[in-house]
């Protein structure tokens, strides 16, 4: 039985993993806006896990991995405003939710709940 690296914390993982690929392809987008020639760039994840967990459940899930796709769309400042605060947002959540699974493996440990 694995406690620590169980489905759910692996998966909590890989999100962390790829909202910090994201935010960072936002700050290139913003940094790069008026370089001629420039493309944004996106981070592909959430479908991907959607359609892993479709075909094959949450072990499925566990196999995905974030990508980075160039589009052919000039970056707009206040889209990638708007994708910076979405995935903070999304952060802070996955933030809470590990710091949750964590106490409550802290409090099964020890079973001292505070």
């Amino acid at each position: 039985m694995k406690l620590i690296d169980n489905q759910h914390s692996i998966l909590l993982g890989k999100t962390m993993d790829a909202l910090t690929l994201r935010q960072k392809m936002t700050s290139s987008n913003i940094a790069n806006m008026d370089t001629p020639g420039y493309k944004k760039l996106n981070v592909s994840f959430e479908d991907e896990l959607q359609r892993a967990q479709d075909k094959g459940g949450v072990r499925a899930m566990n196999t995905v991995n974030p990508t980075i796709e160039e589009t052919d769309e000039k970056p707009v400042l206040e889209d990638e405003l708007l994708e910076m605060t979405d995935t903070q947002i999304r952060v802070n959540v996955m933030t809470r939710s590990l710091r949750h699974h964590f106490d409550m493996l802290r409090t099964g440990i020890t079973g001292i709940n505070r």
